[in-house]
């Protein structure tokens, strides 16, 4: 089977309801349709994940962002704009009902726009949106080959996309934008430094 058809493969999977190890710009993913609350779910119990985690999710781009948060506010668009396609997961309130187990208190997000990989060009088959979440056991380290991912995972998934070995880094960095700055959620590949230093430049703002 070709990688094209691997994909087509792997994208009707998502499109149906299925679940997916897919290579992320880091590490191997669990790759379901953010909107199927049913696929959503599988994810938790397969990485036996606390419900009180939502789960991250990656945007084919920008516009399929916008498409679902038109007034992310001066600061989010900024972050879209100057940090995607990059490892910076930004949250965002989504007009649009996703599956209650990826969105937070009052319909909000976490996603990102990575830069090219398997994940995201398996959104761009799959409607514009995936989840996110590292393939592994809640807790485990996160999984850079098909190998290392526990058993029970590839076991519990419909298919496993093998790209080899993943080029592995810090996860991508999650900001909560504010009225001046950010909130830095999870750090990551994108430095608090960083971060400040573009939002005073872009913005005059500095993160707090």
């Amino acid at each position: 089977m070709t990688d094209q058809a691997r994909r087509l493969e792997a994208a009707e999977t998502v499109r149906s309801g299925g679940v997916v190890i897919v290579l992320t710009e880091t590490f191997y993913a669990l790759a379901a349709d953010p909107f199927r609350d049913e696929a959503v779910e599988r994810i938790f119990a397969i990485k036996q994940r606390p419900h009180d985690k939502p789960l991250p999710l990656i945007a084919a781009d920008r516009d399929v962002v916008r498409r679902v948060a038109p007034n992310p506010g001066p600061v989010a668009e900024a972050l879209m704009t100057g940090f995607w396609p990059g490892s910076l997961t930004v949250v965002v309130h989504a007009a649009f009902h996703f599956s209650d187990l990826v969105s937070g208190p009052g319909g909000r997000i976490g996603v990102r726009v990575p830069p090219p990989c398997a994940a995201r060009a398996l959104a761009e088959l799959s409607g514009g949106w995936l989840t996110a979440t590292s393939a592994n056991l809640s807790g485990d380290p996160n999984p850079d080959t098909i190998g290392r991912i526990a058993g029970s995972v590839r076991d519990a998934v419909d298919l496993v996309l093998d790209d080899g070995r993943a080029p592995g880094g810090a996860p991508s960095t999650v900001v909560e934008p504010l009225a001046d700055g950010v909130r830095i959620i999870r750090p990551g590949a994108v430095s608090s430094g960083d971060l400040e230093n573009f939002l005073s430049d872009a913005l005059g703002w500095k993160s707090s």
